[in-house]
């Protein structure tokens, strides 16, 4: 028995940096992963908090899955989205974090998304 659900990821193409500005890569095809998706412990919360941006994080969420994703950059752009449709706050999730692990006894990823706001989703 798996704890893993199906889950639905957005991704993006890659971006490309144009007279010097950032321009992030287009929506790409949605994929299907096998995921075990909780509500974020307060310790990552406390690691979201001090981006100097400025950034609210209204909602965070762990992902433990052995699909390899797409992490956003360091100004959380270009990364996979995972569309988290249960929970109190059901939305588009950015891949900001991850921590592989793989041991060998059940390898996997555990990423760190954050809810996007409405003006966030292109």
């Amino acid at each position: 028995m798996s704890f893993r659900r199906p889950h639905v990821v957005r991704t993006r193409l890659p971006g490309r940096h144009e007279r010097g500005h950032w321009i992030d890569g287009a929506p790409g095809p949605d994929k299907g992963i096998l995921a075990s998706v909780q509500p974020a412990k307060a310790g990552d919360y406390d690691q979201l908090q001090v981006h100097p941006e400025g950034r609210r994080v209204r909602a965070a969420v762990r992902i433990y899955t052995s699909a390899d994703l797409v992490v956003a950059g360091q100004d959380w752009t270009n990364g996979d989205r995972l569309v988290w449709g249960v929970g109190p706050l059901a939305g588009e999730y950015q891949l900001v974090a991850v921590s592989p692990w793989q041991s060998g006894v059940i390898p996997h990823f555990r990423y760190l998304a954050v809810l996007l706001a409405a003006d966030e989703l292109q």
